[in-house]
C-alpha cells in the first residue's frame, strides 16, 4: 500500500507541478496547473516574489450487485463503495533578475523553492483508511526551479514572456513498523524494529509562458 501511493504521488507531482519598488503580478497558463504569483520590483533588475498553485481531487467508486455468502451458504445482494478526497498546494518563494535589455526585450535569470503540501483521505463504505492517513502524513516533498527566460513589454507595465529551465523534485517517506521475528536460539518470537525508508529525486526541464503586469 505505501509503496504503491508513493509513486502514484511522485508521478502526480512530477508531471502535472507547473509551477509558478514596484508591485507585480503574473499568470503562466499550463496544461496541468495554472499558476500566479506576486512580486515586488526593488529596482530595475531584482523581483523577488511569492507564487501559488493549488489543486483539488476527488474519487469515487461503487460497486453492487450479487455474490455467495460462505456463512450464509447463499447468494445475497451486496453494495461497495470507496471514496477518495485530496488536494495539493504548492506555495513558493524565488527571484527574477534582469539581466541584459534590448529594446523593448528583456532576459532574466529565475530562481524559485517550493513546498508543496498534500492532504488525502481514503474511505472504504464510509470508514477512512488510517494507514493512507498515516502514509499521507509521512510524505516530505519539496522542489525548485532554475530558469532562463525573456519578457517582451508592450508598454511599461505589460509583458508577455518565455521561460525554460530545469525543475528539481524530490519525495522522501519513512516508516518505521514492530514485526515479530522468530529466534532459533531461545525458540520464542520477538518485537523487533523495522525501518523502511522511501525516496525518489527527479530534475526534468520546463517550459511557460507568462503574462506579467507591473504596477507603477
Amino acid at each position: 500500500m505505501k509503496k504503491r501511493l508513493f509513486c502514484i504521488i511522485a508521478l502526480l507531482i512530477i508531471n502535472i507541478s507547473n509551477s509558478y519598488g514596484q508591485f507585480s503580478f503574473g499568470i503562466s497558463p499550463g496544461i496541468g496547473f495554472n499558476s500566479a504569483y506576486f512580486g515586488y520590483k526593488v529596482n530595475d533588475k531584482f523581483v523577488p516574489y511569492i507564487g501559488f498553485q493549488y489543486l483539488n481531487a476527488k474519487f469515487k467508486y461503487e460497486e453492487s450487485g450479487k455474490r455467495y455468502d460462505w456463512e450464509l451458504n447463499q447468494i445475497i445482494p451486496f453494495s461497495e463503495a470507496n471514496e477518495f478526497s485530496g488536494s495539493l498546494c504548492i506555495p513558493n518563494i524565488g527571484v527574477k533578475y534582469f539581466v541584459k535589455q534590448q529594446n523593448k526585450i528583456r532576459a532574466y535569470l529565475s530562481l524559485n523553492i517550493s513546498k508543496p503540501i498534500l492532504n488525502g483521505k481514503l474511505k472504504y463504505d464510509g470508514k477512512e483508511d488510517q494507514d493512507f492517513k498515516e502514509d499521507i502524513n509521512s510524505l516530505n516533498i519539496w522542489g525548485g526551479e532554475f530558469g532562463f527566460g525573456m519578457e517582451y513589454f508592450f508598454d511599461e507595465n505589460f509583458s508577455l514572456g518565455g521561460e525554460f529551465g530545469l525543475r528539481y523534485i524530490h519525495l522522501k517517506q519513512e516508516e518505521n513498523s514492530i514485526s515479530a521475528t522468530y529466534n532459533p536460539n531461545t525458540g520464542n518470537y520477538e518485537n523487533v524494529k523495522i525501518q523502511d525508508n522511501y525516496a525518489i529525486s527527479t530534475s526534468p526541464t520546463f517550459s511557460k509562458i507568462s503574462l506579467n503586469y507591473y504596477f507603477c
